[in-house]
């Protein structure tokens, strides 16, 4: 089955660096297949902290139609302050679970979300 994919500006760019790459038959679809399996290892094998409904409503609240890029997974722990969803002390805590988290399982907990 054939499939198609829209080409929106990373995989544009993915497309530019491995046009015309002599190492690999199929440039394009195979690094691109590369990064799919080694961002889904990611997701397998990291691990994250409980949260309570509090956390995971509020964390609902701070992704909810937010694009996740570069600065919003290292800001992570800091969008939770602002916050309207639950109490000071309850955004407090949960801000310091994330600032211990590495970037990968800020992304895991991103994706663990389905946002």
């Amino acid at each position: 089955m054939k499939r198609t994919i829209y080409m929106s500006e990373p995989l544009e760019r993915l497309a530019d660096e491995t046009r015309g790459d002599s190492r690999r038959t199929s440039g394009f679809s195979r690094r691109l297949g590369e990064i799919v399996e080694r961002y889904q290892i990611m997701l397998d094998l990291d691990t994250l902290p409980e949260l309570t409904e509090t956390e995971l409503a509020i964390m609902g609240e701070v992704l909810c139609g937010a694009v996740i890029d570069r600065r919003k997974i290292r800001g992570l722990h800091l969008d939770v302050l602002d916050a309207t969803t639950g109490s000071d002390d309850n955004r407090k805590q949960l801000s310091g679970k994330i600032e211990a988290l590495t970037a990968g399982q800020r992304l895991v907990l991103v994706e663990s979300l389905g946002l």
